[in-house]
């Protein structure tokens, strides 16, 4: 459901710094492999195990920071991403 990401959430996006190019479906969230839960009333949950890098730009550079500080423990947790 990547593909919603661009136009659903272009305005925090947006708010957050986002490149122009990012909002709308010029380019999919994420390429790789992620997780998505949805309940049967509709509601979900997405999460992409590699957000594209330059989703965002400060903000964007500090998540995926964060994000490969705790990959290997992340991986020793749930297995390989």
């Amino acid at each position: 459901d990547a593909y919603h990401v661009g136009w659903t959430h272009g305005a925090a996006l947006q708010a957050l710094g986002a490149k122009k190019d990012r909002i709308g479906n010029a380019h999919m969230f994420s390429e790789s492999p992620g997780y998505q839960a949805t309940t049967r009333f509709g509601h979900g949950l997405g999460s992409a195990f590699d957000p594209a890098a330059g989703l965002l730009s400060e903000v964007g550079k500090e998540m995926m920071e964060w994000q490969a500080q705790r990959r290997d423990l992340i991986e020793q947790r749930i297995g390989q991403l």
